[in-house]
């Protein structure tokens, strides 16, 4: 585990920070114009929503197969050209298909507030970008390298908030926002070329003639299985907010965003712990060792069910005081329920851990496009009924279902076909420290004052949960990390 804590914590510190920020934008600037942070989470979330389209799976494949290609003296073989020609036939595709069927798709939105189509042609250059920071992104994670490319991608937690207040302020145009977006994401395309070349890995070598057929066969029936898969992942999990925004309307949208904000908070250790361990796990597939997959699979597991139980936890016995801080807060209570729920589903998609990479990169990968599909129709579906009774508040609801049924049928699949499940009795023992915290918390008395309220029942949370977890070696790993940071700022072991 020594090179996926090193940088699984650096990400993670590094994501806190961001998470920081976006704690001050959701608390204090994003209530101020709900409609312009709707449109512009359509916007992102939709470029999102296209990415796997464009990428024809290609980003899937840059992972799973590299142990075959990796040659740094030959420039890996001419692998990163041939990822690259992959996503850019898929980007020649997407803009024909846009060409082709312009006049639906505008159709589809002319009911709408003319703001939707003014900016509908940003999703083009916007979804373009996304796809191939995507694959740059998980290109550095084959060289265990992803700190730096999650500073990139943090990198709109400043930008976004900074064009709200502006617009607020009156001192750029909506339009200037919206080209503000799609200019951040210029910057961190153009910031991970520069820094794949600084390491040494930006070797666009023509493709060679030497790849071994078999392999290349198996990469290509895995391209496919990966578009679907992305595809079905996309419709699983960021349909909300184009739905929101489509069927309910922006101002909607921003509130949902914001409350999806704190939820999604929660789950920031396991973007760091998924990007390091796919190529571990990948080149473990390839040596077949089950054992250190196993492994991986609990210590993670432990190690993220912790974490994010202490967020959950803590978020949720503070979650009505927090929205009474923001400004405009009686226009927001709705968010109140969709950040336990989304909160929710991100404990559950961490305690099952890394189930994502084992099923992608073994030989049973094909179940990965089933399970996702699945979700995919559960979500689309599940949204598509509670939108219309329940508002955003639904949305969560079928995110949270969705989201625990997928990871339920991930589990036992891979218990069944290579005998291996994420769970140990420390599970059991961080559920029950986790609802003793919340008992705790929960039962200290209203003292009038929000700020205060969050900070009593932060200690108590932090105090009770965090000491026993220590106190009992729940985790590891955790404990690990603790101790050198107390050393380290005492100097006492």
């Amino acid at each position: 585990m020594g090179v996926i804590k090193r940088q699984g914590i650096k990400q993670s510190l590094v994501n806190y920070l961001a998470v920081i920020v976006g704690a001050i934008s959701t608390l204090f600037i994003y209530p101020l114009d709900t409609e312009t942070v709707g449109l512009a989470r359509f916007l992102i979330d939709g470029a999102l929503f296209l990415g796997p389209f464009l990428m024809l799976g290609f980003n899937g494949v840059g992972i799973r197969f590299f142990p075959y290609f990796k040659d740094e003296a030959n420039g890996h073989r001419g692998f990163l050209s041939l990822l690259l020609s992959g996503v850019l036939l898929g980007c020649l595709i997407f803009v024909a298909l846009v060409m082709i069927f312009r006049e639906s798709i505008l159709d589809f939105y002319a009911d709408k507030p003319p703001v939707y189509l003014k900016y509908l042609p940003y999703f083009i250059p916007l979804a373009i970008l996304m796809a191939f920071i995507q694959l740059l992104t998980s290109w550095s994670a084959n060289f265990k390298r992803i700190v730096v490319p999650s500073v990139f991608q943090n990198l709109i937690k400043l930008t976004l908030p900074t064009l709200v207040l502006l617009f607020y302020w009156q001192q750029i145009a909506l339009s200037q926002v919206v080209q503000g977006i799609l200019l951040n994401f210029v910057l961190v395309f153009l910031g991970l070329v520069v820094y794949i070349y600084y390491l040494g890995q930006l070797k666009l070598k023509p493709l060679v003639k030497q790849w071994d057929r078999k392999v290349l066969r198996d990469a290509g029936k895995y391209a496919v299985f990966g578009l679907f898969v992305g595809i079905g992942h996309v419709l699983a999990l960021r349909i909300d907010s184009i739905m929101i925004a489509t069927y309910i309307d922006l101002s909607s949208n921003g509130v949902y965003t914001i409350a999806a904000f704190i939820g999604n908070a929660i789950a920031i250790p396991t973007n760091a712990v998924n990007q390091i361990t796919a190529p571990i796990v990948a080149e473990a597939f390839r040596d077949k060792d089950h054992l250190k997959i196993k492994q991986l699979y609990q210590q993670s597991s432990i190690n993220l069910l912790v974490v994010g139980l202490l967020i959950f936890v803590g978020v949720v016995v503070s979650v009505d005081d927090l929205f009474a801080l923001m400004p405009k807060s009686a226009g927001l209570q709705a968010g109140i329920l969709v950040v336990v729920f989304i909160g929710f589903s991100k404990v559950v998609d961490m305690g099952t851990s890394i189930n994502n990479q084992i099923i992608n990169y073994s030989p049973y990968y094909r179940f990965g496009f089933y399970a996702i599909l699945l979700m995919a129709v559960f979500n689309v579906g599940f949204n598509y009924l509670l939108i219309q009774r329940m508002g955003i508040i639904g949305v969560a609801l079928a995110t949270m279902c969705s989201l625990a049924l997928y990871n339920l049928i991930k589990l036992l699949f891979i218990w069944y076909r290579l005998n291996m499940q994420p769970f140990t009795r420390s599970t059991l023992y961080t559920l029950g420290v986790a609802c003793l915290s919340f008992m705790l918390a929960f039962w200290l008395p209203d003292t009038g004052y929000a700020l205060l309220n969050i900070v009593l029942r932060s200690i108590v949370v932090l105090v009770s949960y965090v000491g026993l977890v220590l106190y009992f070696r729940l985790a590891p790993d955790v404990s690990e990390v603790v101790q050198q940071l107390w050393v380290r700022i005492t100097g006492r072991r």
